[in-house]
């Protein structure tokens, strides 16, 4: 079973390519991610052009991201864990616009693991003389 029925990523920020997303007629309901350059600062859920729409107008968020990437989620069942899985990878200091940190419907979190990693040894390479 697939995810994502229909998407774009990293569309500039305008008013032609908004218009472009899937409306809620058309099943354009999933998840988005806006970004600042490359780096995303806030992801959301819901009628995705509606959303990117209202966030271009937003005196909050609206001066603070210029591309946006969008997700059309097949199952409407699944949208909310995928919004909260994408959170998840995210550290806090990319998604500095979004509130909350992503919580899954209903799974249950494993106990917590050991906090000690094993020791990596990093070495550099050396050039090759040419």
């Amino acid at each position: 079973m697939r995810l994502v029925r229909k998407f774009g990523e990293m569309w500039a920020k305008n008013l032609e390519n908004i218009e472009k997303i899937p409306g809620s007629k058309q099943g354009g309901q999933g998840v988005y991610i806006l970004y600042d350059g490359s780096l995303p600062v806030y992801v959301g859920k819901g009628n995705i052009r509606s959303r990117v729409r209202g966030a271009r107008r937003s005196r909050t968020r609206g001066e603070f991201w210029d591309r946006f990437s969008w997700y059309v989620i097949k199952n409407k069942q699944v949208t909310h864990d995928t919004e909260a899985l994408i959170l998840r990878m995210l550290p806090p200091c990319l998604r500095s616009l979004t509130r909350q940190s992503g919580h899954f419907l209903h799974a249950h979190p494993e106990p917590e693991a050991k906090h000690e990693a094993e020791f990596i040894l990093r070495k550099t390479h050396k050039k090759k003389k040419s």
